[in-house]
């Protein structure tokens, strides 16, 4: 399913900006700044990690957010099919007019040539039109998910009084973990399973 988890990173990288965004305080709610010269508050937090993009994990992950991708990757098994069709007529083409060039005419070979880029423009077009609406699907599929997700973690980490959490996955090897301990994933990923099972349940694709 390597289209699919290609997609699932997308989402889940759209997915962390979401909680970015909606973890910071609004302006209005933050405590006012201290007067001039007067003390400075430093209120006390609890820090954890989280990795995101375990989520997406196959065995591991959210199950609902799992079953939404394999539901796109079945909805889009015949246009997969479909290109793997038109593929294999073209490269059967293209070993054609290779293997005959030294001894067919050159109008044969001449029209096995615009065969062969017709088949060519079609895959393009196809793979195109295909990536456009596997995108959409996927979204449609898996931003309510998203959603709830992000409200989840929010909920979860209020819960333990947890006031940061950082994205190991989005951090690029700048952060050294020391104790395993604050990483809150697998718990995380447990509790948001049994609230929420997975459902193969999906609504009418719109391709």
């Amino acid at each position: 399913m390597k289209v699919i988890r290609t997609i699932a990173a997308a989402a889940l990288f759209a997915a962390l900006s979401a909680l970015t965004v909606s973890a910071q305080q609004p302006a209005a709610q933050r405590p006012a700044a201290p007067a001039a010269g007067g003390p400075a508050a430093v209120p006390d937090g609890k820090v954890a990690i989280i990795d995101t993009d375990a989520f997406g994990d196959q065995k591991t992950g959210i199950a609902r957010l799992i079953s939404a991708y394999q539901t796109v990757d079945r909805e889009f098994k015949p246009r997969r099919d479909e290109l793997q069709t038109i593929r294999t007529r073209y490269d059967g083409l293209v070993k054609q007019i290779n293997d005959t060039k030294g001894v067919a005419d050159q109008k044969s070979l001449a029209a096995l040539a615009d065969q062969a880029e017709t088949l060519k423009l079609d895959i393009e077009q196809k793979q195109q039109a295909g990536q456009r609406a596997l995108e959409k699907r996927a979204k449609e599929l898996t931003d309510p998910i998203y959603t709830d997700i992000n409200t989840a973690l929010q909920t979860f980490a209020r819960q333990r009084g947890i006031t940061v959490i950082f994205d190991i996955s989005k951090m690029g090897g700048v952060m050294m973990i020391v104790d395993g301990a604050v990483d809150t994933t697998p718990a995380f990923i447990a509790e948001s399973n049994q609230r929420n099972p997975a459902s193969t349940a999906a609504g009418p694709a719109n391709r």
